[in-house]
């Protein structure tokens, strides 16, 4: 048997990364299967290509959101969806449960079709829906649930992560962005934060966006801005630690068995925490940036003499 199975999962960074998690358990289960992944072409290389998906679909959702009412962004998404007919999967998951990827699931025309179950009453109304108890577990967990509606299966050690090129750089990596305006630390406790690494006598890297805020402090090197996804990969996998706000690259570092340090503020770590040991999480409250750098530093400090195992939750 050599099922065709579908995964629409369109974004984000992070999200595409926990998912990854409970698709890999099924990777190992039924490595005969023939896996496709739709995602958003800019979130595609967190996706292993040569182990854990067989091919990708790209969905253009960018352009989609800023010509959301114009006709031919209907159409290009009918076009996109419907395409995926000729594939006669067997079985096909919607791990996002919004109504663009409910519709993709619905017109892949799927013999079986499974959908997390949300508040989204319209996406709920296109699929057959699974009561993953979303947002009562981590986001690993509801995937879990959702996959194993079809097919009974456990979480792997790690996830199937794309091969990275080996830099024995022992870095500290610093990514200073996130998604959300909401979920940033300040340019200022950033620097503080490097100025103590460097004292110490570390080497820091910082990483992140074009919009993300640089490091210049003394002695980092600073990509902020510089590199690729492809790049930012390399790093973070290369890594001894990982020091971020909620942002997807500390789901990277969990993934790769890098050790990790993220600062929460409103999004419950709970349910997106990075998964996996080695993560140690703080959250000040509502405002990450009210976490000060003494508590960052002192978080850090067991993964700097070498690393354990161990998840912790700092509230």
């Amino acid at each position: 048997m050599k099922p065709k199975i579908l995964v629409v999962r369109f974004s984000a960074m992070g999200d595409c990364i926990m998912s990854a998690w409970a698709l890999s358990g099924l990777r190992h289960t039924l490595p005969q299967a023939h896996i496709t992944w739709a995602v958003q072409d800019r979130f595609a290389p967190v996706i292993d290509r040569s182990r854990l998906v067989d091919s990708i679909v790209f969905a253009d959702t960018e352009h989609w959101k800023k010509h959301r009412s114009s006709p031919t962004t209907w159409l290009s998404q009918f076009q996109m969806f419907s395409a995926l007919r000729k594939e006669k999967f067997d079985v096909a998951f919607d791990l996002q449960g919004q109504v663009k990827t409910a519709f993709c699931l619905r017109l892949s025309g799927a013999k079986k079709r499974f959908a997390t179950r949300t508040s989204d009453g319209m996406a709920q109304r296109l699929n057959p829906t699974v009561d993953c108890l979303l947002g009562s577990v981590h986001e690993v967990e509801a995937s879990l649930r959702l996959l194993n509606s079809w097919h009974e299966f456990q979480l792997p050690a790690k996830p199937l992560m794309p091969p990275v090129h080996e830099i024995p750089n022992n870095q500290i990596i610093i990514q200073t962005g996130s998604g959300h305006p909401h979920k940033k630390l300040s340019q200022s406790r950033w620097h503080q934060v490097a100025k103590e690494l460097i004292a110490q006598g570390h080497q820091v890297t910082a990483i992140g966006g074009a919009s993300d805020d640089p490091i210049y402090t003394d002695g980092v090197t600073n990509l902020v801005g510089q590199v690729n996804l492809e790049r930012a990969l390399d790093l973070v996998a290369n890594a001894k630690l990982h020091i971020s706000a909620d942002t997807g690259t500390a789901h990277a570092a969990s993934a790769y068995g890098v050790p990790a340090v993220t600062i929460f503020g409103k999004t419950d770590p709970n349910r997106y925490r990075p998964f996996g040991n080695n993560v140690t999480i703080l959250r000040p409250g509502p405002d990450p940036d009210k976490i000060t750098t003494e508590e960052i530093i002192r978080a850090a400090q067991p993964y700097l003499g070498g690393r354990r195992s161990a998840s912790l939750l700092v509230d």
